[in-house]
């Protein structure tokens, strides 16, 4: 596994998202076409975002009364939306949390597409009171990809 820490790159995410990486954060894909996974994070590792090739959208879940309540957010932006749910740390005091989250957006025919992904982070993070700051360089950077077959674009 190669951690990658490049001045503001642009990926080409499972064939069909452009995606700008913030410079201060570090990166890095896993996985074999079908089952393909890209991880970024910031220098402490403090917490890590991760989008994996075919994944669920795990936000649009209802609350189940066995797990832990959940807060929501949502934000829309040059025709590209996000929406979040995530653990509440009130909830979950000196434990990790996590949110789930997904990406909505056009490609060329009009046709809405959903990049689905997950937000975990340690106990010592401090969420915001909506969507995270972080999730929201990432929906500035997301388009649909130009180039076909992978890569960057």
């Amino acid at each position: 596994m190669t951690l990658t820490h490049e001045p503001q790159k642009t990926v080409c995410l499972f064939d069909k998202y452009s995606l700008v990486i913030p410079p201060e954060l570090k990166w890095w894909p896993d996985g074999l076409p079908g089952k393909r996974v890209l991880f970024i994070t910031d220098p402490q590792e403090i917490f890590t975002i991760s989008f994996e090739e075919g994944m669920r959208l795990m936000d649009t879940v209802p609350d189940h009364p066995d797990v832990t309540p959940t807060l929501s957010f949502q934000c829309s932006k040059d025709g590209k939306r996000i929406h979040q749910i995530r653990s509440d740390p009130q909830k979950r005091k000196g434990i990790g949390n996590y949110a789930f989250f997904h990406i909505e957006l056009e490609d060329d025919d009009g046709s809405t597409l959903y990049l689905p992904g997950l937000m975990t982070a340690k106990a010592e993070y401090q969420w915001s009171d909506g969507v995270e700051p972080v999730l929201l360089d990432i929906l500035n950077g997301v388009a649909v990809c130009k180039t076909k077959g992978g890569g960057t674009s």
